[in-house]
């Protein structure tokens, strides 16, 4: 694919869904509010984490508020927005797809390097709470 995805299915996926306030009319319009309203401490351990991974190499991109906003898009209709990385040890996409007042977030992660599934299990517990807190946000 011309988005670097691999042509195989994910190696781990996960996804967090629940109810979503009617005001929202795209799926972009429901990423981009969930992921404009992280906690404060998401800023500061993605800062961390930057700072981290940049030693190895890895795609660190740019810090503060929003920076998910500005991944390269992959997927959009009005139903669904999926938006990802190509990164030397892992492809990852996040895929948001809004339905009659429900939405669900999916997480997709390729390995492309051994690392990629050290990464994962580091970051295993963060992810899952703030995907749980991006989609109670939406509510």
């Amino acid at each position: 694919m011309s988005d670097g995805r691999p042509d195989r299915a994910a190696d781990w996926q996960d996804t967090h869904a629940g109810p979503v306030a009617s005001d929202y009319r795209t799926a972009r319009q429901a990423f981009d509010a969930g992921f404009a309203n992280m906690p404060r401490w998401v800023d500061g351990a993605m800062s961390a984490r930057n700072a981290i991974v940049r030693r190895f190499g890895l795609v660190t991109g740019e810090e503060g508020a929003g920076v998910m906003t500005r991944l390269p898009v992959w997927r959009e209709t009005s139903d669904v927005f999926e938006t990802g990385l190509v990164d030397k040890h892992l492809t990852f996409s996040i895929e948001t797809r809004l339905s009659t007042g429900h939405v669900a977030a999916t997480t997709r992660i390729w390995f492309n390097h051994w690392a990629g599934r050290l990464y994962l299990g580091i970051v295993m517990i963060p992810h899952k709470i703030i995907m749980r807190h991006i989609v109670r946000s939406l509510a």
